[in-house]
């Protein structure tokens, strides 16, 4: 089969590689679309987000790597005979495997988890190269392919990975109905955050990026508010709509030292601001910005079940997605699908995604 293989940092190649044959506890599944997350671009470039994000530390990445991890498709094939009366359906895919048996695993925080199978990146396999879902076909384990029992698209459908992860932001940041949230960052996961907070019952969603074109798919998305830092500062702006009390939560997608400063200083007392970026970088931080019980924490991945929330979410209309897929390109295209995503204002792209 055609697979994407990263070879090594910025080396992406098309090879003909092992189409998988499914494991006991396995389905195959034809690739209907992959999503190009941020993620698959800090692995393009030598980085190791998981690890950083989840461990909190730098880890190098193995060689030859399948990337991607946004996944939808068909199931083609079943590993047992007990899964055989899947075949055919249209799936989303839970995209991690923990271990089951660790600590966080026995305390229901399988997210955290260290030692876990990740399609898309992952050096735990023992075999090369690892599984992902740039490629024609992918193994992934039955219980984590999750049914869509309605007429939506894979390129909409790969998305429900992203909006898992929103889902588990909103639940960190303890979005309550009535509360007022800032989603700094309006890229693809700062559009579903919004909206997954406005599900939550949020009155009020502030919209903060530098960039016009995504503020604007922000407003028709439900944002009450857009602000362009590049052009107004974005703590004098919430400050002067909530006369001067700030907001309950804020969501972090940037992570740069400026945006947590900024994050701390737009927060109410007892507000809490939940970074979903981290890097290596030192924050000078004035620790009366943490007065008043205000929180600062991070969201790793998502828990399985809130997969199915962004199912719900998706399937009821209450989150939509395809207003942000700017660019779907042929799995044959993947290197111009990355050049895309690694210069997205040049491009006017959000959201690539590739189908084989």
């Amino acid at each position: 089969m055609l697979a994407a293989v990263l070879k090594r940092p910025f080396t992406l190649e098309l090879e003909d590689v092992p189409k998988p044959t499914p494991r006991g506890d396995e389905v195959l599944i034809k690739v209907g679309a992959c999503g190009i997350c941020g993620s698959d671009v800090r692995y393009f470039q030598g980085r190791n987000p998981w690890a950083l994000h989840t461990l909190g530390v730098e880890k190098p990445n193995p060689p030859d790597m399948i990337l991607g991890h946004e996944v939808s498709g068909t199931i083609v094939e079943a590993g047992d005979e007990r899964f055989e009366g899947r075949v055919g359906e249209k799936v989303g895919v839970i995209a991690y495997k923990a271990c089951g048996r660790c600590r966080f695993c026995s305390e229901g925080r399988h997210n955290l988890c260290a030692d876990v199978l990740h399609i898309g990146h992952d050096d735990a396999w023992g075999f090369k190269p690892s599984p992902g879902g740039m490629a024609e076909y992918c193994a992934v384990w039955e219980d984590k392919a999750v049914r869509l029992d309605w007429p939506v698209s894979f390129e909409e459908a790969s998305q429900l990975d992203g909006l898992a992860v929103s889902v588990h932001a909103a639940y960190r940041a303890q979005v309550k109905p009535g509360d007022r949230v800032a989603v700094i960052g309006s890229g693809p996961i700062g559009l579903m955050i919004l909206q997954t907070v406005k599900a939550f019952g949020a009155s009020e969603v502030f919209a903060i990026d530098v960039w016009d074109k995504p503020l604007d798919i922000a407003q028709k998305l439900g944002a009450d508010h857009t602000v362009d830092s590049s052009k107004e500062n974005p703590v004098n702006y919430i400050l002067s709509k909530t006369r001067g009390w700030g907001v309950e939560a804020v969501v972090n997608t940037v992570g740069s030292p400026e945006t947590v400063v900024d994050g701390l200083k737009m927060l109410a007392r007892g507000g809490c601001q939940v970074l979903l970026a981290v890097t290596s970088d030192t924050v000078q931080l004035d620790l009366r910005l943490l007065a008043g019980e205000r929180v600062l924490t991070v969201s790793s991945n998502n828990l399985y079940r809130e997969y199915y929330t962004a199912v719900s979410l998706l399937k009821t209309g209450r989150v939509e997605i395809k207003p942000f897929i700017t660019h779907v390109l042929p799995l044959e295209e993947v290197k111009e699908a990355f050049r895309i995503a690694l210069n997205k204002e040049e491009y006017g792209a959000l959201k690539v995604v590739i189908k084989p």
